[in-house]
């Protein structure tokens, strides 16, 4: 063979030999891809860590500051779950039946044979994430820490546990769509109320913790310690006053109930600051109960009715057309456009009228003439009644930080559906809309000195005792009317009540300033229905107001005037609220100087009041020895420490503890707890010390 041809065979043989080699990598890739892909791509998911977000507890929603009661608050709560993969099979064989029985005992939904079973069944697949329960209380935490096999812990026991928090409302109903919520679905979280208005104050900063991803796209931690630290948000501090609110709701609800209406609401503002005190909606539900179920006062209008009679003579004062001292026919029927077919009659609720009287006087019966001196005033060009409402912003959003609110409704003159009776109508609060609280807001002018202010749900923003933001006082209109206007229509408020269709309403030792409404209702069809709507809006005291007020009720059964439906709401929360907060004799305050002394501090466990103690360098005599948890003595030359022995069998005393020891203790002990306020415990409903009854109710007041 030439040398030629020898190379040649050569280049050949290793050609064949690579070709072969290729197909050889290609092969096996399809095999790996095809015959054992599905093995190896769940053996890579197992092999998957990553820093996964633990979300930070939201920030506290509290009361009016002076009072510092948590309307809405975080309370640390725990996921629970079992890695029956990595027991030892003695461990297992000798603990399991026991373990069910516990589990089954905690947590009555499944039998011990149920737990077992699902359990060693979870254990054969090599299922590494085994669910318990979400959101455990500390005190079932405890309980599961000391369970057969989990009590070896969590490398040898299989237990897993991941901090969450729970937001807790301790007052339940009141206030709760102004405070908010989020309602989670499968595609997004919609947040309600304050929630939603302060999302990003309350949110804080989540943290992280290292995970590892296992079987059924589930993650497991890989350590028990936070990675990064979740941080709590900035708590919001509103005007609400809780007992202001609680008396507001329960006079509403009472009324409600006695009248078997639809619903209702009723709004306490502070005349001065626009501070909301109190705002409570409720709405019968198919079990005739009464709920919160949407916030009205906000998002619902309606057309006003006589309390926008106020307004129409405002506008028709400030322009000079009218004065209170003139005189009208009040014959108890007015007709216009007679004899064609846009004939509209309007009456009085006195059928026959009340003859001759003062405009002053109209207004304080609520005589429809007004209908009449507003359409001869301004039926020449409409256009400028519209422009006079307008000018006192009565046409504009107040722009309140909760969402949901509805714009007004008032026409202007060239639209279409702007008919010759239209005007009229306007007049004694038909064919325009607001909401209560753009009612509210207008007559809370009224007894500002006609300064019109926006309604303020929040006070400050605040990171513990570190201020944040305060949200200040906001002007809408620095003037919504003459000086002599507002003398005028004052006196007139305050003749309504004292003389007038609200004189049932007339309290003893205050005066009360305001105007009755009645409203027939549009039905579903958008024509007037045989319901209606009584409303009470005004302020007090009379002279020097302090809190505005307004009361509507829709579909009452059994009256429909509002000096009676609404009024009696009004009249019930007027003197509740200035019985308890407005003081007629100041009384004097002494100045007593205070020894310098240690700071205060509340009580709680030992072992980390301590070391907080510590680190801060104050000095501490430490008299406790017998016991975990201590309480404190603030003294000139330092911090003094003493037992608080906690007895088997007997209810803790947790006055003077904070929120999470005071839980830790008492759920430790077997009660379940409810919680008012925030701050320091200050009162329990069990005495400390009383025998304890496991699985017992206990509530803590905390200020």
């Amino acid at each position: 063979m030439s040398k030629d041809k020898e190379i040649l065979v050569r280049i050949y043989v290793v050609y064949f030999l690579m070709m072969l080699f290729g197909i050889g990598i290609v092969a096996k890739l399809l095999h790996v891809q095809f015959a054992n892909g599905n093995d190896l791509r769940s053996e890579a998911d197992q092999l998957i860590y990553d820093m996964r977000i633990i979300e930070a507890p939201k920030g506290n929603i509290y009361a009016a500051d002076e009072q510092k009661l948590a309307l809405a608050i975080s309370v640390p709560r725990y996921n629970v779950a079992i890695d029956p993969y990595c027991i030892r099979q003695s461990l297992w064989d000798q603990g399991i039946d026991s373990l069910s029985k516990c589990l089954s005992t905690l947590f009555e939904n499944k039998t011990p044979a149920e737990w077992k079973a699902k359990l060693s069944q979870k254990r054969i697949d090599s299922v590494q994430y085994v669910l318990i329960k979400n959101k455990v209380n500390y005190s079932n935490l405890q309980k599961l820490k000391q369970f057969p096999i989990l009590r070896k812990g969590k490398f040898k026991g299989g237990l897993i546990v991941v901090p969450v928090s729970e937001r807790v409302l301790p007052y339940k109903q009141l206030a709760k769509r102004t405070i908010g919520y989020v309602r989670v679905n499968a595609n997004d979280s919609n947040y309600v109320g304050l929630e939603g208005a302060y999302r990003d104050d309350l949110q804080g900063r989540d943290g992280q913790m290292l995970m590892k991803k296992i079987a059924g796209n589930q993650w497991k931690p890989v350590q028990d310690e936070f990675s990064v630290d979740p941080i709590n948000g900035h708590d919001i501090y509103t005007t609400i006053d809780i007992n202001i609110q609680d008396v507001a709701e329960s006079a509403l609800k009472k009324q409600l109930e006695l009248q078997q209406a639809a619903r209702g609401c009723a709004i306490l503002m502070e005349v001065e600051t626009g501070h909301i005190k109190a705002i409570a909606n409720l709405e019968r539900a198919g079990d005739s109960s009464y709920y919160e179920m949407f916030n009205m006062s906000v998002g619902r209008r309606s057309e006003p009715g006589s309390t926008f009679k106020l307004a129409s003579l405002m506008v028709a004062l400030d322009d000079g057309k009218v004065r209170v001292t003139d005189s009208v026919n009040a014959n108890g029927k007015y007709v216009y456009f007679p004899g064609t077919e846009y004939e509209s009659v309007l009456r009085d609720s006195k059928y026959d009228g009340y003859g001759k009287i003062t405009l002053k006087r109209a207004f304080e019966v609520s005589s429809n003439v007004i209908s009449r001196v507003i359409h001869d005033s301004y039926s020449a060009n409409p256009q400028e009644f519209i422009d006079g409402l307008k000018r006192m912003g009565l046409q504009d959003r107040l722009g309140v930080e909760i969402s949901g609110e509805r714009s007004p409704l008032i026409k202007n003159a060239n639209q279409k559906d702007f008919s010759g009776i239209t005007l009229p109508w306007m007049a004694i609060g038909y064919e325009l809309e607001q909401t209560p609280l753009q009612t509210l807001t207008f007559y809370n002018a009224v007894a500002n000195n006609g300064v019109m202010v926006k309604p303020q749900f929040v006070r400050e923003i605040r990171e513990g005792d570190r201020l944040i933001r305060r949200i200040d006082k906001h002007v809408l209109n620095k003037q919504i009317c003459k000086p002599a206007t507002l003398a005028s229509v004052q006196a007139m408020l305050k003749g309504v009540v004292q003389n007038g269709t609200a004189q049932k309403i007339k309290p003893r030792g205050f005066d009360i300033a305001g105007k009755t409404g009645t409203v027939q209702l549009i039905d579903d069809n958008g024509a007037y229905s045989d319901k209606h709507q009584a409303s009470f809006c005004g302020y007090f005291p009379a002279d020097k107001p302090k809190y505005s007020c307004i009361v509507l009720i829709q579909g009452p059964t059994r009256d429909i005037y509002g000096s009676v439906v609404s009024g009696t709401v009004f009249k019930e929360i007027a003197d509740k609220v200035y019985a308890n907060t407005i003081e007629i004799n100041q009384k004097s305050k002494s100045h007593v100087v205070e020894d310098l002394r240690a700071p205060r501090s509340k009580y709680g466990s030992k072992s980390e009041l301590v070391k907080v103690l510590k680190d801060l360098d104050v000095d501490v005599k430490n008299d406790a020895n017998e016991s975990d948890y201590v309480v404190t003595r603030s003294e000139s030359d330092g911090l003094k420490i003493e037992n608080r022995k906690v007895k088997k069998g007997l209810v803790p005393n947790v006055v003077g503890m904070g929120l999470v020891d005071a839980l830790n203790l008492l759920e430790g002990s077997g009660l379940y707890v409810r919680i008012k306020g925030s701050g320091t415990v200050s009162a329990q409903s069990q005495k400390g010390g009383a025998k304890l009854v496991k699985g017992t109710t206990i509530t803590i007041q905390l200020i």
